[in-house]
Order: C-alpha cells, then sequence, then structure tokens
C-alpha cells in the first residue's frame, strides 16, 4: 500500500514538472518538490517493511504480496492523475496483480529460508541484474517515438484521421510511448529484483545477529550495490511515468521484480516447491502475472480527458444542447 501511494505521488509530481530533462536531472529537478520527497520516504518505510517480511516469510510469499496494492493506482489514476483505461489494461493489471495472490497462495506452506550470501555472488547478481535493465532499456529508447520535426507538422500530416483525440500526436505514437513505458517500467523490475535480494540479505542478517547484523551488513557489497541500482530505477521510473500510466508502469515493474526475486530465491536460496496443489497455484499465479504483463504492453493507450476551453464553454450563438457523448 504504501509502495502504490509513493507511485502515485511521484507521477503526479512527475507532471507537474515542467523539464524536458531526463536521467539525474530529472530527479535533482524532482528532488525540490515536498511531495516527491515525501513519496520517497514511504518507499523507504515500505523497504523497511519487506526486509522484515523476507525475514520472516518464504520468498514467493513476500514478492507477490508486496504487489496487492498496485490495482488502487487505477482508482487514483482515475481520480486524480486525469488518466484513462482501457478495457485490456484494466484487464492486465487485475491479472498482473491477482496472479500474485494465487503464487502467494500457493507458496503459503513453503520453508522460510535464510542463508546470508557471499560478497562475489552478491556482485554477480548486482551485475546481472544491471546488464539485463541496461538492455530492457535500451530496447525501450528505441520503442519511444522521436520528438516531431517542424517537417512532420506540416498541414498535411496533421488530418483528424492522423492525431490522437488529444490533438497532440499521433495514435501510433502514443502506442509506441506507452509501450516505451511499460519496458521502462520492466527494466525496473529488474533492478528491484536485485535489490530485492539485497534486502532479504539485511533482513536475513538481522534474524540470524540480532542488532549485530549491522556490523555484518556494511562491509557487504550487496547494501552499496542497492543504494546504486535504486537510484538508477528511480531515474527510469520517472522516466517511464511520463510515458505511460501509473498503474500499468507500477504493475510491470512488480511483476518483472517478483519473478527475478521468486527465481532467486530458488536459484540463490534453494526455496523449495510447496508440492502438490501448492506447485500448481505458484506456477499458475506465476503465468497469470506473465500475461497480465503481456496485455499491459499490447493494449493501446487511452488519450487523457482535454479540458474544455472557457471559449467553447460558453458560445456566443445558441445552439443545441450537447450530448452526453459529445466530446
Amino acid at each position: 500500500m504504501l509502495n502504490a501511494t509513493a507511485a502515485w505521488l511521484e507521477k503526479r509530481e512527475g507532471m507537474r514538472t515542467a523539464t524536458t530533462r531526463s536521467g539525474m536531472r530529472l530527479l535533482a529537478a524532482l528532488a525540490r518538490r515536498p511531495a516527491w520527497l515525501a513519496a520517497m520516504v514511504l518507499s523507504a518505510l515500505a523497504w523497511v517493511g519487506e526486509a522484515a517480511s523476507l525475514a520472516l516469510a518464504p520468498v514467493p510469499i513476500v514478492a507477490t504480496l508486496r504487489n496487492a496494492g498496485r490495482g488502487l493506482l487505477v482508482v487514483g489514476g482515475g481520480r486524480w492523475l486525469n488518466e484513462r483505461f482501457s478495457r485490456l489494461e484494466i484487464l492486465g493489471v487485475a491479472l498482473a496483480s491477482g496472479g500474485g495472490i494465487i503464487t502467494a497462495i500457493g507458496a503459503a506452506n513453503s520453508k522460510v529460508v535464510h542463508k546470508p550470501l557471499s560478497n562475489w555472488t552478491e556482485i554477480v547478481v548486482g551485475a546481472s541484474c544491471i546488464l539485463a535493465a541496461g538492455v530492457v532499456s535500451g530496447l525501450s529508447s528505441r520503442l519511444s517515438p522521436s520528438r516531431l520535426s517542424p517537417s512532420r507538422l506540416s498541414p498535411s500530416r496533421l488530418s483528424p484521421s492522423r492525431l490522437s483525440p488529444s490533438g497532440l500526436g499521433a495514435t501510433g505514437d502514443d502506442h509506441r510511448r506507452k509501450a516505451a513505458g511499460i519496458a521502462t517500467g520492466a527494466a525496473v523490475g529488474l533492478l528491484y529484483a536485485g535489490t530485492g535480494v539485497f534486502t532479504k540479505e539485511i533482513g536475513d542478517r538481522f534474524a540470524i545477529y540480532g542488532i549485530g547484523g549491522l556490523t555484518a551488513v556494511l562491509p557487504s557489497a550487496g547494501i552499496w550495490l542497492m543504494v546504486l541500482m535504486s537510484v538508477w530505477a528511480q531515474s527510469l521510473l520517472q522516466q517511464a511515468f511520463r510515458r505511460a500510466n501509473a498503474a500499468s508502469v507500477s504493475a510491470a515493474n512488480a511483476s518483472v521484480a517478483s519473478l527475478g526475486l521468486i527465481g532467486a530465491g530458488f536459484a540463490l536460496y534453494h526455496q523449495g516447491l510447496p508440492g502438490g496443489a501448492g506447485t500448481a497455484l505458484l506456477l499458475g499465479g506465476i503465468i497469470v502475472s506473465v500475461a497480465g504483463t503481456l496485455l499491459l504492453v499490447g493494449s493501446k493507450p487511452v488519450p487523457a480527458a482535454e479540458p474544455v476551453p472557457a471559449a467553447a464553454e460558453a458560445p456566443s450563438t445558441p445552439g443545441p444542447v450537447p450530448g452526453p457523448g459529445t466530446a
């Protein structure tokens, strides 16, 4: 719930920040906004809860239940962010979130595993996630449409059939921009999968050593890699929010992060399969989450409603009263 609220605040503040900057410059601009800083505080509190959960519960349960609040972004996006959703987008968010619940139910009887990783293993995990995120981020930049040049703004190219209902660009460009935002969200998810492993490492060390876990955490490579990856993830996330709605971006990054963390649970911590119906639910939930994410990528964006100009609200000559469906 904290992560969902933070994502809503980040998206809202990103929309209110009039800048074309990206990367660290965009983060620097957002850092001047108190509400965005409040979102960072909420994310930090959510991280503390995640670290405690990973020390107390099996990895698959924590990795999937932490996404349960993402559906709130559909309600918040429509009410406060002026976002509109197609039926496929709503279905995609529902599948991505619901698949996590199914996975958690399937893994309910799994055992909690505490197995601190070596520094070398943490470095390999961090490097792998950074490399994969870099590849996906590079692909997303290819999906994003380039800015319209003056030659593309000629009257012959701006016919109503080629424009989106908002009048801001071609529908095809809107679709590519949304797909780029979802892909960037997936890159964020890859980074979050790595930070999730490091979060578990921190939680496990405190679970094993108590307050003395701090002396075991600081010399490890994981905590410093986590800081580096978190900053880059925030930079990518703000760019993703500028291309697609908050619910879709968050559902995509949460699904990828959950699948990556579940995979790490089996590969690094030798998390055992629950067996019987639990295994079927675990695998079925993963498939449902992946299907929801693919629906988000493939669905067409719905342009946000544009405010009606004052001149249009008070016509100079009497005319027929507009019907409910009049744009």
